[in-house]
């Protein structure tokens, strides 16, 4: 008997009695046994090294060049008539299950969703059949991750359709199962990944979403489990990766849904980002061809969250400081005067904030400088800053910078969001200084308190701004031309309007047109979708190219770069601006007390029992009360410096603070009753009363 017939007899035998439930080493031994015992002329085919898998140990059966055909086509009309016996029925599930081939051609063909999930229902359900059934998808998924290369077609998926309903995917025993699956789906080629998508995109929101935790619970368990196998969690990624464009094109979960708690907190983001193209971009100017397991999360930034991201910005800022400073002082060994100053240091006359601050920061020749630790000193005041100062220095300047009637923004009457004033007359190097003040915010860990829209996020991002955009800025102005798209009569006649928009300014009439010719050119029904396009166009671009050029240019000086990137915009606004989630909880826990206030002061006990039966709205106005903004840093209230002091005995006065230190003063109140009374009074009836 020649080598290919012993290996096709030896998987005959191997199945069967894998089928018959005995454990794969036992199965080897007794289909070698039953070999010897049908040859008297020839020896059976040994079983290799090789053939040990790499989860277990445990021998599988030497692959056939080709699948045999399989005894019986697996149907659910199989299934339910009784048609065969267990030990039949377990030989076709393991012929079936245990190879590509034969789950493609095999398994439920012609089958509906529901059919084969009925299918699959009623094999897991029987207990015969377990080992059966584990062992062959053992065997599938251990297969060589090169086959996936020679699925060329869409019948090729099959297996893959069939074995993501498998309603044991979230069991913790089926994870080398999902594991290797998923390292399968990764060696797709691209036009294979396409039509797996393009199936996907057929399902509805609840099975995208289950598909979504399968993959992320698999990331999970790895993470957290005693063993690391980097290629298949990266696969997992991967596969996420093709649900998110999926998202991006007709949303079925908030982009949060794609977040792995696990990676945000049991990973070490500083191992990951020395592993991240954007590192090895700085070190080698290149990126070679990485290995699946060389990847880093930062290929795939939507599993992170902001606070993981604005810990790698800071990585990278850091890696770039360090470049510079080793380059400036290999440059200047030969000056012995020379010194590299490990700050960035300005010096500013507090009623002079704006002009000392810019003719100091048009000074700084690179980026990488205004990455470092920020110092302000204030001329003629006394103090060292040990962030204080700085975050005083920041509201004092973007308070003056942003208020409108400075001239260079205005407010919607609406939501009062801020937007570029395109009549301004400020030079653009005021509105590039605002820029470039957002970019020292974000490394030296100031929250800004910017009424922004969500639209400026998405234009320093570099997408796309739509009319929703355009709408949740300015409201009255996006329901009217969305009222413009739905109106179902003669738009011409009824709306008579031309290609030209008019706005006020300065109590001027101002009239431009959207494209040449415009005010001899009619808005129709069916040119009015241009129109709209033009008109968003010409508010969020064209308008403000000068004025929103700029503060990007200086944005940018200080951020740009492959870091910036890993960010959403609503993440990045998060960076700015703070979180609007408030956990006064761990506020507590992080809390430091001083002159004579400990944890255990019964007025600190008072205050914290009123603080936590607040309303959120009360808990915003008493953060804003203490550190100047209503919103959390972006890793939460526990990472706050929050000091409360000792202000004295009981008396009537109320709670003062120094918002710049996140410090409290609280005179020692002698009941809960008066603690919330002076709180509440502070508070709210209060606004800048008693800071210091």
């Amino acid at each position: 008997m020649d080598t290919e017939a012993l290996k096709q007899q030896f998987q005959e035998l191997y199945a069967e009695a894998v089928a018959h439930g005995l454990d794969p080493n036992d199965a080897v031994a007794q289909a070698l046994t039953r070999m010897h015992e049908k040859s008297s002329v020839q020896e059976p085919a040994t079983v290799h090294d090789h053939d040990m898998t790499d989860s277990g140990n445990q021998v599988q059966p030497p692959p056939a060049p080709m699948a045999p055909a399989p005894a019986s086509v697996l149907t659910l009309e199989m299934l339910q008539s009784g048609s065969l016996s267990m030990s039949a029925l377990q030989k076709v599930v393991y012929e079936v299950f245990s190879q590509s081939e034969t789950l493609n051609t095999a398994c439920f063909p012609h089958h509906s969703r529901a059919e084969i999930q009925e299918g699959l229902a009623w094999l897991v359900g029987q207990p015969s059949l377990a080992n059966t059934l584990g062992n062959a998808l053992n065997a599938w998924v251990t297969q060589p991750w090169t086959n996936s290369k020679k699925w060329t077609s869409v019948e090729s998926l099959h297996q893959f359709f069939v074995m993501l309903e498998h309603p044991l995917l979230f069991d913790p025993d089926y994870r080398s199962i999902v594991g290797g699956m998923v390292k399968l789906m990764y060696y797709l080629n691209d036009d294979m990944k396409a039509a797996m998508a393009a199936h996907w995109r057929s399902l509805g929101a609840d099975d995208l979403h289950r598909l979504l935790d399968v993959f992320q619970q698999y990331i999970t368990l790895s993470l957290v489990g005693a063993e690391l196998k980097m290629d298949t969690i990266f696969a997992a990624c991967d596969m996420i990766r093709l649900l998110v464009e999926i998202n991006a094109a007709s949303p079925f979960a908030s982009y949060d849904a794609f977040y792995n708690d696990a990676a945000n907190t049991e990973l070490n983001l500083l191992q990951d980002y020395v592993k991240s193209a954007i590192y090895l971009t700085h070190k080698h100017g290149r990126i070679s061809s990485r290995e699946l397991s060389d990847l880093s999360f930062c290929d795939f930034a939507f599993i992170l969250d902001a606070a993981s991201k604005s810990k790698i910005l800071q990585f990278d800022a850091e890696y770039q400081q360090n470049v510079r400073v080793h380059d400036s002082i290999r440059s200047s060994l030969a000056e012995a005067d020379q010194h590299v100053h490990p700050y960035l240091v300005l010096r500013v006359r507090r009623e002079r904030v704006i002009e000392d601050a810019l003719q100091q920061l048009v000074q700084v020749a690179t980026s990488e400088q205004l990455k470092k630790p920020l110092k302000v000193k204030f001329i003629g005041e006394e103090g060292v800053d040990e962030g204080g100062v700085q975050k005083e220095f920041f509201q004092i300047i973007t308070r003056q910078l942003l208020d409108p009637n400075f001239g260079m923004f205005t407010a919607d009457d609406e939501t009062r969001t801020l937007w570029f004033n395109c009549d301004s007359y400020e030079s653009t190097t005021e509105f590039e200084l605002i820029g470039v003040l957002l970019g020292l915010a974000i490394y030296n860990g100031v929250i800004l308190e910017l009424h922004f829209p969500s639209l400026v996020y998405k234009k320093l991002m570099g997408l796309p701004v739509t009319l929703a955009d355009l709408e949740a800025s300015q409201p009255a102005l996006g329901k009217g031309l969305r009222q413009l798209l739905a109106f179902e009569g003669d738009v011409e006649s009824v709306f008579q309007r031309s290609f030209e928009l008019s706005y006020e300014v300065f109590g001027q009439v101002k009239t431009i047109e959207l494209v040449p010719g415009g005010k001899d050119m009619a808005v129709t029904t069916a040119n009015r979708h241009e129109y709209v396009a033009k008109y968003v166009e010409y508010v969020t671009t064209t308008s403000v190219a000068q004025q929103y050029g700029a503060f990007h240019r200086g944005f940018h000086f200080v951020c740009g770069g492959h870091a910036l990137e890993l960010f959403r915009p609503e993440e990045l606004e998060l960076l700015i601006c703070g979180s609007p989630e408030l956990d006064f909880e761990a506020l507590e826990e992080v809390a430091h007390y001083d002159d004579g206030f400990s944890a255990e002061s019964q007025c600190i006990q008072y205050f914290w029992s009123v603080v936590h039966a607040f309303s959120l709205d009360e808990k915003k106005a008493l953060l804003k009360f203490c550190t100047g903004s209503d919103r959390a840093p972006i890793r939460g209230l526990s990472n706050m410096v929050f000091v409360i002091s000792r202000n004295g005995p009981d008396s009537d006065r109320l709670p003062t603070a120094h918002t710049c230190f996140n410090h409290l003063l609280l005179p020692e109140y002698a009941t809960r009753e008066k603690m919330k009374d002076r709180l509440e009074l502070a508070i709210t009836q209060s606004e800048g009363f008693g800071l210091l």
